[in-house]
């Protein structure tokens, strides 16, 4: 998959609330940026969609693991 990639996040915010999220990233640190600036675990993450179709587990699991092992977020 190539960049730019367009992202679209629906996740629960801190207060419970679902928020959503439309980005332009130029890079998987780009991505990883974005996750950690919202906050944004594995268990408040509801949807995510890249160039408008649904992106995999598998792919989802990888970049927490990379957060994780960076020691910038949990998952």
């Amino acid at each position: 998959m190539g960049y730019p990639l367009w992202i679209r996040l629906e996740y629960r915010n801190g207060v419970g609330s679902v928020t959503g999220l439309t980005a332009s990233v130029c890079s998987e640190a780009d991505f990883l940026n974005i996750l950690e600036h919202c906050g944004i675990t594995r268990t408040n993450l509801l949807t995510v969609r890249i160039n408008d179709k649904d992106y995999s587990v598998s792919r989802l699991d990888t970049l927490f693991a990379k957060l994780q092992a960076e020691g910038r977020g949990s998952a």
